[in-house]
């Protein structure tokens, strides 16, 4: 697993998460994968995305010791059909390092 490396805090494996072209029948759910790359322990505070559209799982709302692993879990409404274009902001006991993860794709018609 490749993550993409923040010394100072969460590396995720990716920030952007491609649905593809999805049914609107279709359960989507997009798994953002990270470890704490830092040398103290680290709180996620508050994940927030501003969408009717999508729903996130609460169970990451903990802290993270050093090196450990962990996952955001965020399920999107294919009731919302066409483009995902959405933009989630993760909240850590870092004050200056908010992460902006990224849900793209498609629901069909």
């Amino acid at each position: 697993m490749m993550f993409e490396q923040n010394p100072e805090g969460l590396s995720f494996e990716t920030s952007t998460y491609n649905f593809g072209t999805i049914d609107s029948q279709t359960e989507a759910k997009a798994v953002f994968k990270f470890k704490n790359s830092a040398n103290s322990t680290i709180e996620i505070l508050k994940i927030h995305g501003k969408s009717h559209c999508i729903n996130i799982d609460s169970s990451s709302l903990r802290t993270y010791a050093p090196k450990e692993d962990g996952k955001i879990l965020i399920s999107y409404n294919t009731g919302c059909k066409g483009p995902i274009r959405r933009t989630v902001s993760v909240f850590t006991s870092q004050e200056e390092h908010t992460i902006t993860l990224k849900l793209i794709g498609k629901v069909s018609e």
